[in-house]
């Protein structure tokens, strides 16, 4: 009797941990939007005053002073990144009798969990036709999230509170715990653009677009095999596992506006507007086994992973500035500010996090009539609180740079190649169960074409 209301208590348990990873699983493509649309992009992230195919995405308006004819630009890039949390509850760590974490010089035990995106092809696509001072453009991309990431062996918070739960649970006849857990999350946010830009004067231009946003996320994990030790060498299993696998999708949309101003060859200044996507998700259906479903069931906090169930995935209006001066032929260097507004989205507010800033810097140099050089720089700045990290899902402010060269091939064909990475600063949360240090990785290799005629 004693173990069966044993085991209902760790099914009331697993009930709460799981509402939390999956909510914070849910949001974690929502934060991010995804600026590196292109090659020259990566080769200098400080775009929103270029002019340049590519600025249907970055400074739309701009693309009106490109020349009569058409415009083509496709971009591959191939990104890797680790999102990486280090954990150490003290001596908690240790008492996974199967699986026990790296124990440190202090006694207490550690352990790095890790997750891994792997995207072979992130490809984007422009096209532009320009007469008579109008441009009409077209744009493909992936705006937000863009690839898969897997948590092989789970998430340290999670292993934790199961640890924890056997100790308040057994008090001194606590011996040990085990545990297996795997999650996985994808997330695709494609963006489609259709706009149309003009020139009012000859040194002023401004656009109007509407980007449409089909967002994908599925997201899949388990959490079985718990099973408690006792001082004795006795084992309390839990037999229940529970198996995750949800898919959402949504459509949205959000009207763009630029403005562009370029009073002689030397100057050029770029404004750029675009609204919030409001974005509601709605679960296609599911592939949760019969455990899960019932704890969806009975459980309010699981609604949102029901067949035609909503949550809320929006991404925020954005702000950009731009300024691009040539203080000598063949060199030109810019600057940029972007913000966006995170806290007007539906799932965010002021009590985890403000506004996110962006500051961008780069230069670019015509080594030849047909070689050129680049290299640039993008701080970000995300201003979140504590409470809005977790292990599956976390953000940190990075500092960015990016290089790369363009070479003319000929009049019509134009090759650009680029590398870039981002360097986050690690942060660090103390909390009831311990402390976690958050830890990213990011780089990315990039190849583009464009062709004019």
């Amino acid at each position: 009797m004693k173990i069966f209301k044993f085991q209902i208590r760790i099914k009331k348990f697993l009930v709460a941990i799981l509402f939390t990873i999956i909510a914070t699983n849910l949001t974690a493509g929502d934060y991010l939007t995804n600026s590196n649309q292109s090659i020259r992009f990566l080769r200098n992230p400080s775009r929103y005053a270029s002019i340049g195919i590519d600025g249907i995405y970055y400074n739309p308006a701009g693309v009106s002073f490109l020349s009569d004819g058409w415009h083509f630009q496709f971009n591959w890039q191939q990104p890797k990144q680790e999102r990486t949390s280090f954990a150490n509850y003290g001596a908690l760590l240790g008492a996974n009798y199967l699986n026990p974490g790296r124990e440190e010089s202090d006694g207490t035990f550690s352990r790095y969990y890790k997750g891994k995106v792997n995207v072979l092809m992130q490809p984007s696509l422009f096209a532009s036709y320009n007469t008579n001072g109008w441009a009409f453009q077209f744009g493909f991309g992936i705006i937000g999230g863009g690839g898969t990431c897997k948590f092989s062996n789970g998430v340290g918070s999670f292993e934790a509170l199961v640890a924890n739960m056997g100790i308040n649970a057994l008090g001194a006849a606590f011996g040990g715990y085990s545990l297996n857990s795997q999650f996985e999350g994808k997330s695709y946010y494609f963006g489609l653009t259709l706009g149309v830009s003009k020139k009012i004067t000859s040194t002023l231009s401004a656009s109007f677009g509407v980007r449409t946003i089909f967002a994908f996320n599925n997201y899949t994990g388990q959490v079985g095999d718990i099973t408690f030790r006792t001082v004795s060498g006795g084992i309390v299993d839990v037999p229940t596992t529970y198996i995750l696998d949800c898919t959402q999708k949504a459509t949205g949309f959000a009207p763009i506006l630029g403005i562009d101003y370029k009073p002689n060859s030397y100057i050029n200044l770029s404004a750029r507007y675009e609204f919030r996507t409001k974005l509601g998700l709605k679960t296609d259906g599911t592939h949760n086994n019969e455990a899960f479903e019932q704890l969806a069931e009975a459980t309010p906090a699981f609604a949102g992973f029901a067949d035609g169930a909503k949550t809320n995935g929006d991404l925020p209006a954005t702000l950009s500035l731009g300024a691009e001066v040539t203080p000598i032929q063949g060199v030109r260097v810019s600057a940029g500010y972007v913000h966006y507004f995170d806290t007007q989205t539906a799932q965010w507010n002021k009590e985890r996090l403000s506004n996110t800033n962006e500051f961008l810097f780069g230069v670019e140099y015509d080594i030849t009539p047909k070689f050129e050089i680049s290299a640039g720089v993008q701080y970000t700045q995300y201003r979140q609180k504590d409470t809005n990290f977790s292990d599956l899902s976390f953000n940190l402010n990075g500092t960015s740079v990016g290089f790369g060269i363009g070479y003319q091939v000929s009049q019509m064909v134009k090759i650009n190649a680029a590398y870039f990475r981002t360097d986050y600063h690690r942060h660090s949360v103390t909390n009831s169960l311990g402390t976690t240090k958050y830890i990213r990785k990011n780089r990315v290799l990039g190849l583009g074409i464009e062709i004019n005629f």
